[in-house]
Protein backbone atom coordinates (compact mmCIF):
# COMPACT_ATOMS: atom_id res chain seq x y z
CA UNK A 1 0.00 0.00 0.00
CA UNK A 2 1.36 2.84 -0.87
CA UNK A 3 1.30 6.09 1.44
CA UNK A 4 -0.11 9.52 -0.23
CA UNK A 5 2.99 12.40 -1.19
CA UNK A 6 2.52 15.31 1.32
CA UNK A 7 2.18 18.57 -0.16
CA UNK A 8 4.43 21.34 0.04
CA UNK A 9 2.97 24.16 2.22
CA UNK A 10 2.27 27.38 0.20
CA UNK A 11 4.25 30.36 0.67
CA UNK A 12 2.13 33.44 2.24
CA UNK A 13 2.54 36.59 0.76
CA UNK A 14 3.88 38.03 4.01
CA UNK A 15 7.10 38.01 5.69
CA UNK A 16 7.90 33.89 6.58
CA UNK A 17 10.21 33.37 9.87
CA UNK A 18 13.67 32.76 9.52
CA UNK A 19 14.96 29.58 10.54
CA UNK A 20 18.48 29.02 12.04
CA UNK A 21 19.69 27.84 8.40
CA UNK A 22 18.05 31.36 7.00
CA UNK A 23 19.58 33.08 9.68
CA UNK A 24 22.99 31.24 9.23
CA UNK A 25 23.01 32.35 6.02
CA UNK A 26 22.51 35.71 6.55
CA UNK A 27 25.29 36.17 8.28
CA UNK A 28 27.50 34.40 5.57
CA UNK A 29 25.76 36.07 2.85
CA UNK A 30 26.73 39.86 4.94
CA UNK A 31 30.03 38.75 4.88
CA UNK A 32 30.39 38.38 1.31
CA UNK A 33 28.34 41.43 0.69
CA UNK A 34 29.09 43.93 3.53
CA UNK A 35 27.15 47.01 2.11
CA UNK A 36 24.22 44.96 1.17
CA UNK A 37 20.90 44.60 3.37
CA UNK A 38 18.25 43.25 1.44
CA UNK A 39 18.31 41.31 -1.82
CA UNK A 40 15.52 41.30 -3.99
CA UNK A 41 15.09 37.94 -5.91
CA UNK A 42 12.66 36.46 -8.98
CA UNK A 43 13.16 33.95 -11.66
CA UNK A 44 11.70 35.53 -14.90
CA UNK A 45 11.24 32.04 -16.62
CA UNK A 46 11.19 29.00 -13.98
CA UNK A 47 9.90 26.66 -16.94
CA UNK A 48 13.05 27.02 -19.21
CA UNK A 49 15.79 24.34 -17.88
CA UNK A 50 17.94 27.02 -16.89
CA UNK A 51 15.99 29.65 -15.62
CA UNK A 52 16.87 33.30 -15.55
CA UNK A 53 17.62 35.36 -11.97
CA UNK A 54 16.88 38.79 -11.44
CA UNK A 55 18.83 40.17 -8.66
CA UNK A 56 18.80 43.18 -7.42
CA UNK A 57 20.85 44.36 -4.25
CA UNK A 58 20.38 47.82 -1.95
CA UNK A 59 22.14 49.03 0.97
CA UNK A 60 20.81 50.11 4.57
CA UNK A 61 19.56 53.26 3.16
CA UNK A 62 17.30 51.45 0.49
CA UNK A 63 19.70 52.72 -2.30
CA UNK A 64 20.97 50.18 -5.38
CA UNK A 65 24.56 48.49 -4.72
CA UNK A 66 26.59 46.84 -7.18
CA UNK A 67 27.33 43.46 -6.88
CA UNK A 68 29.34 41.75 -9.45
CA UNK A 69 26.99 38.93 -11.64
CA UNK A 70 28.87 36.10 -10.30
CA UNK A 71 27.69 37.56 -6.50
CA UNK A 72 24.53 38.40 -7.02
CA UNK A 73 23.56 34.83 -8.74
CA UNK A 74 25.65 32.49 -5.98
CA UNK A 75 23.45 34.42 -3.06
CA UNK A 76 19.93 34.29 -5.34
CA UNK A 77 20.43 30.13 -5.59
CA UNK A 78 21.59 30.09 -1.59
CA UNK A 79 18.61 31.69 -0.95
CA UNK A 80 16.09 30.09 -3.16
CA UNK A 81 17.34 26.54 -1.79
CA UNK A 82 16.89 28.12 1.67
CA UNK A 83 13.43 29.07 1.22
CA UNK A 84 12.36 26.30 -1.51
CA UNK A 85 8.31 26.63 -0.98
CA UNK A 86 8.23 30.43 -1.77
CA UNK A 87 6.64 31.50 -4.82
CA UNK A 88 10.35 32.73 -6.77
CA UNK A 89 7.87 34.23 -9.75
CA UNK A 90 7.07 36.89 -7.65
CA UNK A 91 10.21 39.42 -6.52
CA UNK A 92 10.87 37.95 -2.97
CA UNK A 93 13.02 40.22 -0.87
CA UNK A 94 15.73 38.39 1.70
CA UNK A 95 16.67 40.87 4.67
CA UNK A 96 20.61 39.57 5.38
CA UNK A 97 20.60 41.46 8.80
CA UNK A 98 17.12 38.93 10.05
CA UNK A 99 17.06 36.16 6.98
CA UNK A 100 13.93 36.87 6.72
CA UNK A 101 12.20 36.63 3.06
CA UNK A 102 8.58 38.37 2.39
CA UNK A 103 7.30 39.47 -0.75
CA UNK A 104 7.70 42.84 -0.72
CA UNK A 105 8.40 44.57 -4.14
CA UNK A 106 12.00 46.14 -5.01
Amino acid sequence: MSTPLRERPQSPAHAEIPTLRARALAQQLTTMLPQVADLHIRLQDGRTTWPHLDVRATGADGQAVRISRTQAHVAARWVIRTYPAANWAARRTFDLRSGALDGGAA
